[in-house]
C-alpha cells in the first residue's frame, strides 16, 4: 500500500550538478520513477531523455557515446537528438529512421548549478517558470556551496511542511511558532516573514527571510543580506525524494553565513525521522493555529495530472473552493 495518493508532481527537478557532465559526456539517472541518461553535447548543452533506446532496449547511459549534439546507443549506433527525442540517424542503413523512432526528451534549463528537467505527466510544454536570482552571477558573492540529501518521502510531504508552522518550535525547538506572508500568484507561492537568529553569545539578530516556491520541487530562498539559495527536491518515484541545496553568499558574511547554512542542514535533519515514518491524512484534523495547511493543498492540486491547468491557481478562488474540500 502507498503511503501517499500523489503521483510524480508536474515542474521544474534538478537531475544533476552541472559539474557531474562534461562536455561529451553521459551519465545515467533516476528520477520520476523512471532511468534517464543526462548528456552534454559536443557544445555544451545539457540534455536529459529516457533512458532506453526505441529500437532494442539498450540503456543509452550506460556505454552511450556522445556523438557531436547526438546520444549514440551503445548497442547498435542509433543516434538520438537530446531535445525532440528522435532518432535522426542510423549509420547501417540508407533507411529513414520512422517518427516512431524516438524517445522521450525532456526540456532542460540549467542554472544555479544544476541540470533541471521539466517534467509533465502528459509531456506538455514549460509552463511553470524558473526563479531568477541574479546574485549567482555577483563577483561579490561567493562560489555555490552544495548540499545534498535523499529521503523516503514525497515532494508535497516536504513543500507542505512549511505551511505547518506549529512544527518549528515542537520539531526545531524554535521559542515560539512563526508566521508570515503568504501571497498565491497562479504556480509561485511566496512567503515573507521575519526571523530571529542567535549566536554562542545569546545576541538575537532580526533577519528578513523571503522564500518563493515554484510548484512543490523548487525553491528560492532569500535572507536579506546574508544568504540565498535555491532548493530542489526532486522525485525518485512516488515515495523518495532527492535534495539538492545550493547556498550563496556575500563574501563579506562568510562566517556568518557559513553559520545559517549549517543551521538549516542541521534542521532538516530533525525532519527526517517524522517524515520517513508519517503517513498522509487525506483529511487531517486541523485546528486553530495549525497554520494554511488546506490552502496549501488547494494550492498544490494543480501539479498533477496530464492536463494543463486552464488557468493556475488565485487566492480569489479560495472561497468558491472551501464548500468543496480539500
Amino acid at each position: 500500500m502507498s503511503r501517499f495518493p500523489f503521483p510524480i508532481p508536474n515542474g521544474w527537478f534538478a537531475v544533476a550538478r552541472s559539474d557531474e557532465v562534461a562536455a561529451g559526456q553521459v551519465i545515467p539517472a533516476h528520477y520520476f520513477g523512471r532511468d534517464l541518461a543526462v548528456f552534454r553535447t559536443v557544445d555544451g548543452e545539457a540534455r536529459v531523455v529516457d533512458a532506453y533506446c526505441a529500437h532494442l532496449g539498450a540503456n543509452l547511459a550506460k556505454g552511450g557515446q556522445v556523438a557531436g549534439q547526438l546520444l549514440e546507443c551503445p548497442f547498435h549506433a542509433w543516434r538520438y537528438d537530446g531535445v525532440s527525442g528522435r532518432c535522426v540517424d542510423v549509420p547501417y542503413t540508407d533507411a529513414e529512421p520512422s517518427d516512431k523512432a524516438r524517445v522521450r526528451a525532456y526540456p532542460v534549463v540549467e542554472r544555479f548549478g544544476l541540470i533541471f528537467a521539466w517534467h509533465q505527466l502528459g509531456a506538455a510544454a514549460p509552463y511553470i517558470p524558473m526563479p531568477e536570482m541574479e546574485e549567482f552571477d555577483d563577483e561579490e558573492w561567493s562560489e555555490p556551496v552544495f548540499h545534498e540529501f535523499r529521503f523516503a518521502t514525497c515532494c508535497q510531504e516536504m513543500a507542505e511542511n512549511n505551511a505547518d508552522y506549529v512544527h518549528f518550535k515542537y520539531v526545531h525547538g524554535m521559542e515560539s511558532v512563526p508566521a508570515g506572508d503568504v501571497e498565491y500568484d497562479g504556480f509561485v507561492k511566496t512567503v515573507t516573514e521575519r526571523q530571529e537568529f542567535k549566536n554562542k553569545e545569546g545576541k538575537v539578530y532580526p533577519l528578513d527571510f523571503v522564500r518563493k516556491s515554484y510548484g512543490l520541487g523548487l525553491g528560492a530562498l532569500r535572507l536579506k543580506g546574508v544568504m540565498s539559495f535555491v532548493s530542489s527536491a526532486s522525485p525518485v518515484d512516488e515515495e523518495n525524494v532527492h535534495i539538492r541545496w545550493v547556498f550563496i553568499f556575500p563574501k563579506s558574511m562568510q562566517k556568518f553565513s557559513e553559520r545559517m547554512i549549517k543551521t538549516f542542514v542541521e534542521a532538516i535533519a530533525e525532519d527526517v525521522p517524522i517524515w520517513e515514518n508519517k503517513i498522509y491524512i487525506e483529511k487531517p484534523l486541523l485546528i486553530k493555529g495549525d497554520g494554511p495547511i488546506i490552502e496549501f493543498r488547494r494550492w498544490a492540486k494543480q501539479f498533477y495530472g496530464e492536463q494543463v491547468p486552464e488557468s493556475p491557481w488565485i487566492p480569489n478562488r479560495v472561497k468558491r473552493l472551501e464548500d468543496s474540500g480539500v
